[in-house]
């Protein structure tokens, strides 16, 4: 189902002499880890091959603490494309890197987009379309693109920040190639598999978006999912206007989600506002490690914006973004909220760099 370019990791590994590999795996990718090794240890000799079983989120996510402290010197990174400071940490620490797409090759995809096409046909005043897809769909995004030509729908295939390598990819905190678009369609289809892209499209676009799964070969509308989540959201900010007076501002110990400079502002412009503070580092941001907390009446998460929105549910208390902790704290407006401090400019879309990691 993925390619896993077996033979790009075997010449990584051979080129630049690794002798202890790490391999990490997105999450939805850990299921072929074995597979892997097996293939990499019938062909090397003398190389030790491990295996990442922690958390795989994104880019930001890379193993560069499990590679030191296990001695190895390489990495393989199966499952995003590398944000650009990536490769000079790396070399800083002397750990060499290779990331890998793992493009996907499913044989429901046309079915998915047959769905798709039936979901824009029923929509009213659809003639410009924008389409989108996770890393692992980038390749079909073409085939998309002639089904919607061949129906009569202009097509419009956006370029993102210098965080995503292809047009039209979309990252968890980043939607700047769907934003660069957003005023010319009037909606969009969502290549990918699950619920997770799609719905922050939905967020950061506020246009309607067809979620096209290649996986279960379905198609479906998001509008309720991206309603409820932007309600919640702004009933928590609402909240924590209201009656929250001690705030625990929470600072990710991950490579890329250490945001102590976001973590700091936040805490300033709170206690500005008469508010009790302080700062909680976490690795793993968890509801079950914050409920060993329970003094705070809220908090604020720093390391990755997801966090609070994908989770919010499970959280006793509510958990902000930086953004909405800064709505609170008087210094942006209610209606102003977002996904994600976008900082976007359409005309330098590749020069963008999201402090939201």
């Amino acid at each position: 189902m993925y390619d896993l370019r077996i033979g790009d990791v075997l010449d990584f590994v051979r080129k630049r002499g690794v002798k202890k590999l790490l391999l990490q795996f997105a999450d939805g990718l850990k299921q072929h880890s074995f597979s892997v090794v097996e293939e990499l240890n019938e062909e090397l000799q003398g190389v030790e091959v491990l295996v990442s079983g922690s958390s795989c989120y994104g880019a930001c996510d890379v193993a560069f603490e499990e590679a030191l402290r296990c001695g190895a010197d390489g990495i393989v990174h199966y499952g995003h494309t590398p944000f650009p400071e990536a490769l000079t940490y790396a070399n800083e620490l002397g750990i060499d890197v290779l990331f890998i797409e793992a493009f996907s090759n499913t044989e429901l995809l046309s079915r998915a987009i047959d769905k798709a096409l039936d979901i824009l046909c029923s929509m009213n005043d659809v003639a410009n379309v924008g389409i989108t897809a996770s890393l692992q769909e980038v390749p079909h995004l073409a085939l998309l693109r002639q089904r919607l030509e061949r129906e009569g729908y202009r097509v419009h295939v956006g370029l993102g920040s210098n965080r995503v390598k292809y047009a039209g990819q979309v990252l968890g905190c980043d939607y700047t190639s769907a934003l660069s678009v957003r005023d010319r369609v009037e909606a969009f289809i969502h290549l990918g598999g699950g619920l997770f892209h799609a719905l922050g499209l939905g967020l950061a676009t506020r246009r309607p978006v067809v979620l096209c799964d290649p996986y279960r070969g379905e198609a479906r509308e998001v509008e309720h999912e991206v309603r409820k989540v932007k309600a919640a959201r702004l009933h928590y900010v609402v909240k924590s206007m209201e009656e929250a007076r001690r705030y625990c501002v929470v600072v990710g110990c991950k490579w890329r989600q250490r945001h102590l400079h976001s973590a700091m502002r936040v805490k300033r412009r709170l206690e500005e506002r008469g508010k009790s503070v302080y700062l909680l580092t976490l690795y793993e941001v968890s509801p079950q490690a914050l409920e060993n907390f329970p003094e705070p009446d809220a908090f604020v998460i720093t390391a990755c914006p997801r966090i609070p929105i994908d989770d919010y549910a499970n959280y006793r208390r509510p958990v902000l973004t930086v953004l909405e902790a800064l709505i609170v704290a008087g210094e942006l407006k209610l209606e102003e909220w977002s996904l994600c401090d976008w900082k976007f400019n359409e005309k330098a879309a590749r020069d963008v760099a999201l402090e939201g990691g």
